[in-house]
């Protein structure tokens, strides 16, 4: 018997758009994509593909695009398990974390980036950084293309030195009558992990933090199957050995499929595998021990589901 848990009107600017640098590393976008981590990147997206929220061990992306400030308070606005406290907007300081970005939005929108239509739906996504001072003039020339890390905060006020600028930006676009004027103060990365800078009204796929150890991924698949694809991936099955874990879990599928149960209460979309099952006999039946996918015996007494479960119900042939 196998274990499973229920769960619940402007257009930017793009008139000085240049096709991207190619990545680090290769000299053709072929040698980048048969790059081993590309590779695997792929197969996930495969198995997230109908997702409207899509995790990796550092951050979640939301497919439903929203205003930068409507973004921040709906990161905010979300509660880790156990401490309740608040979760923020992505902040991104790092090489890799720029990556895991990029690598988001290529697992969410696919990997090709359409350079015909740069600023596309789900070419880019909102990060939690923005410029607070020098924020509210046309830059000239000689300073568009130029960062100035004393500019510009996350939105919990930290600030950073690495950066990932497309080449000529941040160049601080404006629009608007003079009285209402805007600015293009607020970062997205695109799917290639490079920066630019667009407006706070502008409506777009955004990015929160997220350091869970769970990654649901909602395609249907066997245990045996789901076994295998974590395996695949280079993961680990999942695995249940405290309440903290089990809310933990709970919080990532809700993340991963919506907090309503959809259905008959055994629906398969409101039930998501573990790596956990039961020690059968010689006979085939339960010995009600449960083992985790690498041999490890079960070290949590899991609230059971009302209706009699464990039930070791087969199914029939």
């Amino acid at each position: 018997m196998k274990l499973f848990v229920l769960v619940t009107l402007v257009t930017v600017v793009a008139a000085k758009w240049k096709p991207d640098p190619m990545p680090e590393g290769g000299t053709e976008m072929s040698v980048w994509e048969s790059d081993p981590v590309v590779m695997q990147a792929r197969k996930m997206a495969r198995l997230m593909e109908r997702q409207d929220v899509v995790t990796t061990c550092r951050y979640m992306l939301f497919k439903e695009p929203l205003k930068y400030h409507a973004a921040l308070n709906a990161c905010l606005a979300l509660e880790w398990p156990i401490t309740n406290t608040g979760i923020g907007m992505a902040t991104v300081r790092t090489e890799a974390e720029n990556n895991d970005i990029s690598d988001l939005i290529r697992l969410a929108f696919g990997f090709k980036f359409d350079s015909k239509k740069p600023y596309k739906y789900g070419n880019w996504a909102l990060i939690g950084l923005s410029k607070r001072r020098n924020n509210d003039y046309k830059l000239s020339e000689e300073e568009e293309g130029v960062f100035n890390p004393e500019d510009w905060y996350f939105w919990n006020n930290m600030r950073t030195n690495f950066t990932k600028w497309h080449p000529g930006f941040p160049d601080q676009q404006m629009r608007g009558p003079k009285r209402d004027r805007e600015y293009q103060n607020w970062v997205q990365i695109n799917k290639k992990g490079y920066w630019d800078d667009t407006y706070s009204s502008k409506a777009l796929p955004y990015t929160c933090e997220y350091c869970g150890k769970y990654i649901v991924l909602s395609k249907h698949v066997t245990w045996d199957k789901a076994n295998y694809h974590c395996q695949d991936l280079g993961l680990e099955f999942a695995v249940v050995n405290s309440a903290a874990d089990n809310a933990e879990l709970l919080f990532a599928a809700q993340l991963a499929l919506g907090e309503e149960l959809g259905g008959r209460r055994f629906n398969n979309s409101n039930c998501v595998w573990i790596g956990t099952e039961e020690v059968m006999d010689a006979d085939g039946v339960g010995t009600n021990v449960w083992r985790h996918w690498n041999g490890d015996e079960l070290q949590y007494s899991p609230n059971w589901d009302f209706k009699r479960q464990p039930d070791n119900w087969i199914i029939p042939d």
